[in-house]
């Protein structure tokens, strides 16, 4: 027996009146005549009497009724006490850690949430899992990772861009290549690119691909297993070229150790896109934090895209992650 059963049987008790009682429930008076039966078959007795004139409760009927009462009221509060801590229950965030805008986009999320009293974020990173299955088994509520646009819209998760990640192309010393200041997609066309196969390089390489295939080539690729990050500086890149987004650590001291340099890209060939993303079925109880990571954004974006100097005045200026 379900606990509609349990609400449709009330009311009929209450009302009295089939047609009353359907109307109420927003159901058919066969469906709940139906119902009932089940009801009555299930305890094995008659719930109700009824003639042409009227339809009471009989002795069993009302043993059932004060029983009912006291499992739907138990529900229902059970049912507010664990909205009201799943409401209030911090929300967990996981992603990429290393961007330090992005970062800072996080602080000042927590900053406005305390600052409104709302439920606080928990920024628990968890390496080398699976964001996205984290996100639908429940683990977490939002995730900051790469993804494509079209593979979100697929998977029905509900997204909106943060900070978009120009990169750099790294390639042997000796490789002709390395002496540039800066390249462009279509340099890349007779080179190998390194493909490291892992869950968060996967859809960084759907936008590498795109961009290889808006300069009019399809890349050759030489696959790889292991992470980017951390296994380019074993992995050379050997004639080829390896694509990383440009705030890597990493990247900093990479000149002055081993045998590789790291070319910028340039930034309107190709960008990598970190995203929030959470599910639909959770926006209405993310809604309060979403909306604090949109304005953390724009913050720090706007503050980011500042002119520098004494006497200089913020201007706008529409960021690749904002809505506008």
């Amino acid at each position: 027996m379900s606990i509609e059963q349990y609400k449709e049987f009330i009311e009929l008790a209450k009302c009295l009146n089939f047609s009353e009682a359907a109307d109420k429930l927003h159901m058919t008076q066969p469906a709940l005549s139906k119902h009932l039966k089940a009801l009555e078959v299930e305890f094995g007795g008659e719930l109700f009497s009824r003639d042409r004139r009227s339809v009471k409760l009989t002795e069993a009927g009302r043993v059932l009724f004060g029983a009912a009462t006291q499992i739907v009221e138990a529900y229902d509060r059970a049912h507010e006490e664990i909205q009201l801590l799943t409401r209030n229950r911090p929300i967990r965030i996981d992603g990429i850690l290393y961007d330090s805008m992005l970062m800072s986009m996080i602080s000042l999320t927590s900053t406005i949430l305390g600052a409104e009293g709302a439920s606080p974020i928990v920024y628990e990173h968890k390496e080398d899992a699976n964001l996205f299955l984290m996100l639908e088994r429940g683990e977490v509520d939002v995730i900051l990772a790469y993804q494509h646009e079209r593979v979100l819209t697929e998977q029905g998760l509900e997204h909106f861009g943060l900070v978009s990640i120009p990169v750099v192309a790294v390639v042997d010393r000796s490789n002709p290549l390395a002496t540039r200041s800066m390249i462009r997609m279509a340099d890349l066309k007779e080179v190998s690119f390194i493909q490291f196969i892992d869950e968060y390089s996967i859809s960084g390489w759907r936008s590498i691909v795109e961009a290889c295939e808006r300069a009019g080539f399809a890349p050759k690729t030489r696959p790889m297993l292991g992470r980017p990050e951390t296994s380019y500086a074993t992995t050379p890149p050997a004639g080829g070229v390896v694509l990383l987004p440009n705030n890597l650590p990493q990247l900093k001291y990479m000149g002055q150790i081993g045998d590789t340099v790291a070319i910028p890209v340039a930034s309107e060939d190709v960008k990598l896109q970190i995203d929030c993303i959470y599910k639909t079925e959770n926006a209405e109880r993310l809604s309060r934090v979403i909306s604090a990571f949109r304005r953390a954004r724009d913050i720090v974006n706007g503050i980011a895209a500042a002119p520098q100097g004494e006497g200089g005045s913020a201007r706008t200026s529409q960021q690749p992650g904002s809505d506008q």
